[in-house]
């Protein structure tokens, strides 16, 4: 084509070429050496919607005037720059140029141009310089491609792709902020669970792997690195007296699908006790399969040592009133006891008085005589009972110890005993009666043994009484066995205690002012040795044992 261009003057090759050069589908425009349009095709025409008288003889730089004043001068600058250092065959294309163009006549329907009214359109121009003829210069050969509709898909591309990027970065912007929230609800809630020791967790059944926070680990005494298993926490962990509650509570919670709520007692390393709350709800599968079980653990031991200790103290204070209730009704009871001891006493001598006054008798003297004396000591041992009573609550009673044989101090009370006891229909023995030394006050341990045969002698309807002494290296044992009316699991508890008496059901009445026992208690304790009562239960008899130090 160039070649039949270059010789457009001649005849025999013009029509051809004229042709071929209207026909071209791409817009051409021929420039001669001073830069002037000699030719413009069809296309090119088209394209610019111009006619060719419009554009021959003008320069490529005078045309085309469109657009803002910065958009012409880049495209006269490129243009200059190109034509002027072409060389013959060279050819060179431009940079992307924008044309805001009128809109075409037949798109407007005033029929007239507007100023108001442009297109912009993209256009890009290649340059190629054509052969030298008749030793003028060379024409110039323009190439314009319009590229708008490439340039409007490539700039909806783009807009299309930044609106994704826009979008993507949105998203990844509310992605941020919410990771960012969550961190911060995270870092809230852990500083939450630090300030009220809150520790979590989480049992996978299947293995019975517990995963659990820090402050978990603490309150359960062990340290942040300590991998916690089912097994380690019901084996190792938790007071050997709570896993039976807290695993029953666990298991009857997840079978109820509940959750369940348990208090236990820990050791740790340390040593100290620590109580820990633990709360837990399982989480099942649509087919009811438990799949994790998850909750939080709280050390709760100062609350729990405060109820506890509220506890103790409600339960001593229920002790002491009933103590207290006790102690009153016994000392109605004592009252009561003692105006009816004395008074049968002291009626007795006040009668034989009155009969020996009103009948000089000499067979009523002897008979007389004894019951006056009879009572009077009964009298007497009441009297001695309530002063030592009396001194042993105020603090006053003190005793003389001595080295005394326990075993020869305790025959002599059997034989003053023993006629009393025979009285009675019963067997007194005294066969073990070894001799040991014990630092005591002889009277008041006479008292001791005296109180200690009295009462079985008192209590023991039928049967024996056996009175032992026996040396035991560092201790030495009395013991009273007898076979009557016996104690229950209670009496035995408070068989000691000040006023009490106790005596099987429908037996009646028992003679005395039940201060017999608990004055023995108070005397042995002076002499630095301990008291205990031994029964099978009612009807069994009883035994009591006496351990003194021996003397060395």
């Amino acid at each position: 084509m160039d070649s039949r261009l270059q010789d457009l003057s001649s005849p025999s090759h013009q029509f051809d070429a004229a042709i071929a050069f209207e026909s071209l589908p791409d817009a051409y425009l021929i420039l001669n050496h001073r830069y002037e349009i000699l030719l413009a095709n069809a296309r090119y025409l088209d394209l610019t919607g111009q006619s060719l008288c419009d554009l021959q003889g003008k320069s490529i730089l005078d045309v085309n005037q469109f657009g803002p004043a910065e958009q012409r001068e880049a495209r006269r600058a490129w243009l200059i720059g190109v034509l002027r250092d072409l060389s013959p065959g060279e050819s060179k294309w431009s940079p992307l140029f924008r044309y805001e163009m009128p809109e075409r006549r037949d798109a407007r329907s005033d029929g007239e141009a507007s100023n108001e009214s442009r297109v912009p359109r993209y256009w890009k121009i290649k340059a190629s310089q054509l052969g030298a003829r008749h030793g003028q210069g060379g024409t110039i050969a323009l190439r314009v491609s319009e590229v708008t509709e490439r340039v409007s898909d490539y700039e909806r591309d783009q807009r299309e792709r930044a609106k994704l990027r826009s979008q993507a970065q949105l998203r990844q912007l509310l992605a941020d902020e919410a990771k960012a929230q969550l961190r911060e609800h995270q870092e809230r809630f852990q500083i939450a669970m630090a300030f009220s020791q809150l520790g979590a967790w989480e049992l996978d059944p299947a293995t019975g792997a517990i995963e659990c926070t820090d402050q978990c680990k603490s309150n359960l005494g062990l340290t942040p690195d300590a991998l916690l298993t089912e097994q380690r926490l019901f084996g190792e962990v938790v007071h050997p007296e709570d896993r039976g509650r807290l695993r029953d509570a666990m298991h009857h919670a997840l079978a109820a699908h509940d959750h369940f709520e348990v208090d236990f007692r820990i050791g740790w390393a340390s040593g100290a006790v620590r109580w820990i709350l633990v709360r837990g709800v399982g989480r099942f599968l649509p087919d009811g399969t438990l799949s994790t079980v998850i909750g939080f653990t709280l050390d709760i031991t100062s609350r729990k040592e405060a109820e506890l200790e509220q506890r103790e103290i409600a339960a001593s204070e229920k002790r002491a009133r009933e103590h207290s209730e006790r102690l009153a009704m016994a000392m109605d009871h004592f009252v009561t006891t003692v105006s009816h001891e004395l008074r049968s006493p002291l009626s007795a001598i006040m009668s034989w008085t009155d009969l020996l006054q009103r009948a000089a008798d000499p067979s009523h003297l002897a008979r007389a005589t004894g019951v006056i004396s009879r009572n009077a000591r009964q009298l007497s041992h009441m009297v001695d009972d309530l002063l030592d009573s009396g001194a042993i609550v105020t603090g006053k009673l003190s005793v003389n110890l001595q080295p005394v044989d326990l075993g020869a101090l305790a025959g002599i009370v059997v034989e003053d005993m023993r006629m009393h006891a025979e009285a009675k229909g019963l067997r007194l023995i005294a066969d073990d009666l070894t001799s040991a030394m014990v630092l005591a006050d002889e009277g008041r341990m006479k008292q001791v043994v005296w109180n200690l045969v009295s009462n079985a002698v008192k209590f023991t309807a039928q049967g024996t009484i056996e009175l032992s002494v026996r040396a035991d290296g560092e201790r030495v044992e009395l013991a009273v066995r007898d076979t009557g009316l016996g104690l229950d699991g209670e009496s035995l508890e408070r068989v000691f205690e000040r006023f009490q008496q106790f005596g099987a059901e429908g037996s009646g009445r028992v003679a005395g002012l039940g201060l017999g026992l608990w004055l023995v208690k108070n005397l042995v304790d002076l002499h630095r040795g301990t008291i205990t009562a031994e029964s099978r239960g009612p009807g069994q008899g009883a035994t009591f044992r006496v351990r003194l130090p021996a003397y060395r």
